[in-house]
């Protein structure tokens, strides 16, 4: 659903297919506007702290689990690399379990980073599974239409 605030500023709330999470959006060019906004909008919801979900992914043993605090990881990160994020995420990409590493595979398509671009194309040329090679070919392909990857 998307809400015009004013002629300049939107709010969006979205739900992931993918992961079933609730993401909210404030879009606009005042940006001492959306700062507010996003500083009220911490006030009123229930929001993800980054030390959350920085640390989550490594507090979950349950693969399912881990799946969803990746997905929220990637849903959560900054639209700009930001190497704070890596070591939880690359924990995932590199996981034992072949459900894991294909969620990790997936979540990058929320970040859209370039730098996780060669990640991701490695796992789809290589990875030991062929689901994950399957979703990681998916994800590449995702990058390049974005511009973010080789040709």
């Amino acid at each position: 659903m998307v809400w015009s605030l004013d002629e300049d500023t939107v709010f969006q709330v979205t739900r992931d297919r993918t992961s079933g999470e609730f993401c909210c959006f404030f879009y606009g060019s005042d940006r001492d506007e959306l700062v507010r906004l996003l500083g009220e909008a911490e006030q009123e919801l229930d929001v993800w702290r980054i030390p959350e979900l920085l640390n989550e992914p490594y507090e979950e043993t349950d693969p399912r689990m881990l799946v969803q605090s990746i997905f929220r990881l990637g849903l959560g990160a900054p639209p700009v690399h930001s190497p704070e994020f890596m070591p939880p995420l690359a924990n995932a990409l590199a996981h034992e379990n072949p459900m894991v590493r294909a969620a990790a595979a997936r979540t990058t398509a929320y970040m859209e980073w370039p730098e996780l671009f060669p990640i991701v194309q490695a796992m789809a040329e290589g990875d030991t599974d062929q689901r994950v090679q399957a979703e990681a070919e998916k994800i590449v392909t995702v990058y390049r239409r974005a511009g973010l990857g080789d040709a």
